[in-house]
């Protein structure tokens, strides 16, 4: 007998089924920070050309938008599989999404990288991507 998560079970019933042990294969991890990517390159982008500092209360709407969407990208990508790696990529393209006009306005402008609207942005798109991959 040995002492499982439900109680105590015998050694054959203690084990669990192939199906319980399930992991993030390489490929598929691939896979979901391609998406990441792709999914935060294409907002950063238009991030850029709509001006994402000058966007006031607004940025909290695109920042949650920007999360759901990459964080449902991230999650179709790696095949529906919930765990803190998905989470965390998600978070990490989310938060690339803005990192990439933050980059593209300190070129054009000539100046230093500003971290007003834009760091906020991270902190909430990273959040809804994060906790929209876990569910």
């Amino acid at each position: 007998m040995v002492q499982a998560a439900v109680g105590i079970k015998c050694r054959d019933c203690a084990k669990l089924p192939r199906s319980a042990r399930v992991t993030l294969k390489p490929e598929v991890a691939a896979k979901a920070v391609a998406a990441a990517f792709a999914v935060g390159s294409g907002f950063g982008v238009v991030l850029a050309v709509v001006g994402g500092y000058g966007l006031g209360f607004f940025t909290f709407v695109i920042a949650y938008f920007v999360g759901l969407m990459t964080g449902r990208a991230v999650l179709s990508a790696a095949g529906r599989y919930r765990a803190p790696a998905t989470a965390w990529v998600a978070a990490a393209g989310a938060a690339w999404a803005y990192v990439v006009p933050a980059i593209v306005i300190a070129i054009a402008t000539g100046g230093a990288v500003r971290v007003g609207a834009q760091g906020i942005g991270i902190l909430i798109a990273g959040f809804i991507a994060h906790r929209e991959v876990l569910g």
